[in-house]
């Protein structure tokens, strides 16, 4: 396991009962009282601190028992560093599904032109497609 980033180091040193585990580390929970570590953390791949009580506390209230904000869970910087890509993803697939997601905005675009209403389920699928392109712009 490599050594936390600062941003994790400076999370663990505020936790009770710090300790490597499978996939980041565990400690007590500052919430509740918490015998045996039951709040797991660790790095996301984009550099966010990641946090998870198994006793069911909000991560909110983790935070601000140790005199943070969710905020201070994120770089200081404010910028994610970029995931990789998902295992069997080709640039090429990535292509082919935004220009899918393209022809749907054409197609609700047109309509507004024409002065169509947009249904509600069609401005639903227009915001799904928005998030799609942007998520394949981040991922590309």
């Amino acid at each position: 396991m490599s050594p936390p980033s600062p941003l994790l180091h400076r999370f663990l040193q505020r936790l009770e009962s710090v300790k490597p585990s499978a996939h980041g580390f565990s400690a007590r929970c500052p919430v509740h009282d918490d015998r045996s570590p039951s709040l797991s953390i660790k790095e996301g791949e984009d550099g966010r601190v990641l946090l998870h009580c198994f006793a069911g506390c909000p991560p909110q209230e983790v935070v601000a028992v140790l005199g943070l904000t969710m905020a201070d869970l994120f770089p200081e910087n404010g910028q994610l560093r970029r995931p990789p890509p998902a295992p069997g993803v080709t640039r090429t697939a990535l292509h082919a599904a935004v220009e899918i997601e393209q022809q749907v905005l054409f197609i609700v675009a047109y309509d507004r032109v024409k002065g169509k209403s947009i249904s509600p389920t069609d401005a639903a699928r227009e915001r799904l497609a928005k998030q799609r392109i942007e998520l394949a712009r981040r991922a590309g």
